[in-house]
């Protein structure tokens, strides 16, 4: 034919390319001129043949093929560069001619031919956008960037994608204008499915909402990256969209319980910072279902929320796939779609993974492709900090780390299960889950050491299948990031509380003053964070339940509310926090790994209903008056987990240091699993494990047997009112909170 394929979308096949070159335009004479906005004029025109292909090959798992990469009608608008910038000249039709194999679909049109340098914006199933904006001759890109949306009200077919053509040259009549372009598609895909682990209660779908989607999609984003690659780093909203006045509703068949909801397609989003305006303004998903035997529908909020790199809270990315998985249920929802769709997630434990589809990077070598999700992985500055990418491959493939001459060093290693390192820095696994599709493995990368410097810290991992082989940057951020993160902590107003402008308890002062110690806690402390955020809660607002009076029900959802917006949860000397409301902590920590609840188990009415609920999962028995152990505490011997307390940023501290005691009550635990860490223990021969303080590092629970532990002026050791931080015990307590403040920033 003689036609050249000028790929601006990365590599094709060859079986594809051989498609297009065999079957490319065979209606080539069936063309029709330029849109109704093309300027009458007589100059020659140039035939412009176009075979567009949506963003990447098919996603692992079940997709909707043709409502993802099916394209029905493409407009071309025709920019030429001007004093240095693109002006908006025309709008040109494309004529389909048909596919030409996979995901390709041919079309023509006929375009004015120029010198000057040009841009053609493709906007592909553009539905109503034309018809509420006209670009007008002599725009600018950014203009036509902001005007040309289609409107959203749910959509199952169609999607709107983009893709662009840059021709620095301009346009010729006589060349062969042959183009691939791969296009981008402008709404994301999210599926919620159903995979309850072992432990979860019972639990059937019933009901999917999408609350607060925006009204109106951007067809052309503010940067697609690479045209050749396209994939954006941030939302594109416009500035018109507003969220939709009702929520969009999903309800299975009459008495079934689907194993999911799939797919649903909403508009991007912008995160939202603001823990109020994150409840209320959001967008978010609303699952109803039937909790255990219930014949009523209670429901339940799951966020865009993953917690991964450049995913902040609420954001909604095109051409992203998020997939919720739903793996435990611990308690009845909300009894309506608002209410759940206005609090925090609760009662359920869904993991969110964003999947980019595969169009950062897709090789093809004859029948075998080889293609990752990103080019950059980025992990929290927290040692054991991990990101994973995606891999999708038919032939097998081997990973090896790169000097920093970009020399390959140390051994290349293939197969699931195979682990490389670096050095200090970093190992990068390849792992596969259990419902993989048989090509589709991951990449898990893990940081090994915590990055103290401002400075993210870097790596390159290089990736060979075939005849292909590319790299992918590891970057594992600096604890600069966080100089400007607050903690959000609520305690309980008893005993050892922290209050909430002051301590109201001189229990809780002293470990108050080394958190506001700017030396200790702030951007330019020895933990670089923006610093901490205290609320507090009444001791008998933590007895309400959900099943009294209406004030009691009351009452708790207020409590309820409160506990989802918190990082950490101290419960201190509360009397008798309810079972209902111990059934909302257990869940909220479980709903995220950036969150730490922190235990008072002083004596035995303390949190007692909470301990019930702990040890019925394996976390030990607490009991209290332990006057048989001395009138002293110690550090604890070390053991596997340890080293972060004992040696964290504000110091070592010394074996067997001695820590006083305020009173003749405090709790203990001798039966406390492997997971715990003992930190404080009896000062008595023999009773070396009677834990007073400890954590569960994989939970994340600290358990507090002592409300006085923080007490100013007091006990001996930790006589301190500015927060300075200077003997044994106040190097534990700030590395504790050191480790907690991790936990809550770190990525992932």
């Amino acid at each position: 034919m003689g036609n050249k394929i000028r790929t601006y979308a990365g590599r094709m096949s060859r079986r594809a390319a051989a498609l297009v070159l065999s079957c490319l335009f065979f209606a080539g004479a069936c063309t029709r001129d330029a849109g109704a906005d093309a300027p009458a004029v007589q100059d020659e025109r140039a035939l412009v043949r176009l075979t567009v292909l949506a963003s990447g090959p098919a996603q692992p798992g079940t997709r909707a093929a043709d409502a993802e990469s099916g394209i029905s009608e493409v407009a071309v608008l025709v920019f030429e560069q001007t004093d240095g910038a693109y002006v908006y000249r025309y709008r040109a039709e494309g004529e389909r001619l048909g596919t030409a194999g996979g995901n390709a679909t041919q079309f023509q049109a006929k375009l004015i031919r120029s010198d000057k340098p040009m841009k053609l914006m493709l906007a592909a199933n553009y539905g109503d956008a034309f018809a509420a904006y006209a670009p007008a001759a002599g725009s600018g890109e950014a203009e036509v960037r902001e005007g040309l949306c289609r409107s959203y009200s749910g959509m199952t077919a169609g999607l709107p994608m983009y893709g662009e053509i840059v021709l620095p040259d301009g346009l010729n009549a006589s060349a062969d204008n042959d183009f691939t372009v791969r296009m981008l598609r402008g709404v994301a895909r999210a599926d919620v499915v159903k995979e309850l682990a072992a432990d979860s209660a019972p639990f059937r779908f019933g009901a999917l909402y999408i609350y607060r989607a925006n009204d109106r999609i951007r067809m052309i984003p503010d940067d697609m990256g690479d045209p050749s690659a396209p994939k954006v780093a941030a939302p594109s909203v416009p500035s018109s969209a507003a969220p939709l006045a009702a929520p969009l509703k999903t309800l299975p068949a009459d008495g079934a319980d689907p194993a999911s909801f799939e797919p649903v397609y909403l508009p991007e989003a912008l995160s939202i910072a603001d823990p109020v305006q994150q409840l209320t303004a959001a967008t978010c998903l609303v699952v109803g279902g039937y909790y255990r035997d219930a014949t009523e529908l209670s429901y339940y909020r799951i966020d865009f929320d993953s917690g991964a790199a450049g995913h902040p809270f609420g954001q909604v990315l095109r051409n992203y796939k998020y997939v919720f998985r739903i793996i435990k249920v611990t308690g009845a929802g909300w009894p309506d779609p608002e209410s759940a769709a206005t609090s925090e997630s609760t009662g359920i434990v869904a993991e969110v993974e964003p999947w980019a589809d595969f169009t950062t990077e897709m090789y093809f070598e004859g029948e075998n492709y080889l293609g990752v999700s990103s080019r950059k992985s980025v992990v929290g500055y927290a040692a054991g900090s991990r990101d994973t990418l995606n891999v999708q491959a038919t032939l097998p493939y081997t990973i090896q780390w790169l000097d920093a001459s970009g020399t390959p060093s140390g051994s290349a290693v293939s197969g699931v299960g195979a682990t490389v390192s670096n050095g200090s820095s970093f190992t990068a696994s390849i792992v596969r889950k259990t419902n993989d599709p048989k090509d589709v493995t991951h990449l898990v990368f893990t940081a090994l050491q915590k990055n103290t410097a401002a400075a993210d810290l870097s790596a390159t991992l290089r990736i060979t299948g075939g005849s292909w082989s590319f790299d992918v940057r590891v970057v594992q951020e600096g604890v600069g990031k966080y100089a400007g993160r607050f903690i959000r902590v609520l305690s309980v107003a008893a005993l050892g509380d922290l209050g909430a402008t002051v301590p109201t308890t001189a229990q809780g002062r002293a470990l108050r003053y080394i958190l506001e110690n700017p030396a200790n806690f702030s951007p330019e402390g020895k933990v670089p964070i923006g610093g901490f955020a205290f609320v507090r809660t009444s001791a008998s607002e933590m007895q309400a339940t959900g099943t009294g009076g209406t004030a009691d029900k009351g009452t708790f959802r207020g409590v309820k509310g409160l506990i989802n917006a918190q990082d950490v949860v101290y419960l201190s000397y509360n009397t008798s926090i309810s079972t209902e409301l111990a059934q909302v902590v257990l869940a909220w920590l479980e709903g995220s790994t950036h969150r730490v609840l922190i235990v008072g188990t002083d004596t035995g009415g303390t949190n007692a209903n909470l301990l019930t609920l702990l040890k019925a999962k394996g976390e030990g028995s607490w009991s209290y008056d332990i006057a048989a152990i001395a009138n002293m505490f110690k550090r604890a011997a070390p053991t596997a987990g340890s080293d972060p307390f004992f040696n964290g940023p504000f110091g070592a501290v010394a074996a067997n240091a001695t820590i006083a005691r305020a009173d003749g009550y405090a709790g203990y635990c001798s039966d406390y699993p492997a997971s715990v860490v003992p930190l404080v223990v009896g000062d008595k021969t023999g009773y070396d494990r009677y834990m007073v303080v400890g954590v569960n590092t994989a939970r994340r629970i600290v358990y507090l047997g002592d409300a006085n532990l923080n007490e100013v002026g007091r006990l001996s050791t930790q006589a301190n009112t500015d927060g300075t931080v200077s003997s044994d015990f106040d190097r534990l307590t700030a590395n504790l909170w050191a480790w907690i403040a991790e936990q809550v920033v770190r990525n992932g």
